[in-house]
């Protein structure tokens, strides 16, 4: 073949996979990767992708890792000295060098004024709210008992992942732990887990169910989750000033229950999911840019990656913060893209003093790594 091009081609990201062997097997001359996220954890990710383009320009692995990947990562530690530091901005700035001639990027701002006519020559501002919330009583106690279990304490020598996806749920909405909720807390993390991890997440989320349930205190209502607190006071006010919203969240159980909350209120939503079939999904879009019916898209994040032009929208409700930022990112971007007109606001709901706090740190640092 003269070309192979790969569209979203940080799915290849991990050269040991079937799919990233079975592609390089593919005998041609050239070879061009498209994707949103060259990086998206580590550097070891866009490695893999010039790996598959021009072997040469990065070496193998271990070369790479010698070179340059080693000193950028201990340069950005926080405990890095000085020299360090130095080193790691030296070896990135060569590392920028080294495949510049390789590595075309597009910025929106860029492209914008290649297209339209002159008036709208202006792409549209993005601006991110990240929204502190503090855990409702509720939510608290379960998620102090929760960290106390021995449960939890056993989990440590295992797997320290099992126990932090319940605490994830806690900081949404405790309702999805009960016990029929238990068996599908797994979603969203198949690929994160292993079978003896998953099986530890179902032990944990059933105790905790039943921890739950000893002094019936959870009814449904929004009152037990912060985070459904405000987003129906945000939708309120949003809704009344004409605005259309989207609501991503990591789980359909999540999106359940804000959909249970926005039903209560009479309001007209829109949904597509993991569930949703690919007909259905470009009739639902169709509906929501053109129609006249619904203010209100819920969407799980998942979903969110997949090409989809939702400009209808300029406020995006980020319900939970996906480890990896450029997962919410690309669920953004489905409002803020090339034809918006409007500016966006963005609301990133965060619970302070909990994991999620941990995980909007990390997110901080692999953005700095971009």
């Amino acid at each position: 073949w003269n070309y192979v091009i790969l569209d979203e081609g940080h799915i290849i990201k991990n050269p040991s996979t079937q799919r990233a062997k079975s592609l390089l097997e593919i005998p041609c001359v050239h070879r061009i990767v498209i994707s949103g996220t060259p990086i998206q954890n580590n550097l070891k990710e866009m490695w893999a992708l010039f790996y598959f383009c021009c072997p040469e320009v990065l070496g193998d692995k271990d070369e790479f890792k010698s070179r340059y990947e080693s000193a950028i990562i201990r340069g950005n530690d926080k405990n890095a000295t000085n020299r360090e530091k130095h080193t790691g901005s030296t070896v990135a700035k060569a590392l920028r060098e080294r495949i510049k001639p390789y590595f075309l990027r597009r910025m929106k701002s860029e492209v914008f004024l290649d297209t339209g006519s002159a008036d709208d020559k202006k792409l549209s501002k993005k601006n991110e709210l990240i929204v502190w919330l503090r855990l409702t009583a509720c939510q608290r106690q379960l998620y102090e008992a929760f960290l106390n279990s021995d449960l939890v304490h056993s989990s440590m020598q295992g797997s320290p992942l099992a126990a932090i996806t319940v605490l994830k749920k806690i900081c949404d909405h405790p309702l999805i732990l009960t016990k029929r909720a238990a068996e599908g807390i797994l979603e969203g993390m198949e690929g994160m887990l292993d079978n003896k991890d998953m099986g530890m997440v179902e032990k944990m989320a059933m105790n905790l169910a039943d921890m739950a349930h000893d002094d019936q205190a959870l009814q449904v209502g929004e009152e037990v989750s912060c985070k459904l607190i405000f987003i129906m006071s945000l939708l309120r006010k949003l809704l009344e000033e004409g605005h259309h919203v989207l609501i991503f969240s990591q789980t359909r159980k999540m999106l359940n229950l804000i959909q249970e909350a926005i039903l209560l209120e009479g309001y007209n939503f829109l949904r597509i999911d993991g569930t949703t079939k690919i007909a259905e999904r470009e009739r639902i879009v169709k509906d929501f840019q053109e129609g006249p019916g619904a203010q209100i898209f819920l969407l799980t994040t998942q979903v969110g990656g997949l090409g989809l032009t939702l400009t209808k929208a300029a406020r995006v409700i980020v319900v939970d913060p996906a480890w990896n930022p450029s997962t919410d990112n690309q669920s953004v971007d489905r409002a803020y893209r090339i034809g918006q007109t409007k500016d966006v606001i963005v609301y990133r709901l965060m619970t302070s003093g909990t994991i999620e706090e941990k995980i909007y740190k990390l997110q901080g640092f692999q953005g700095g790594l971009v």
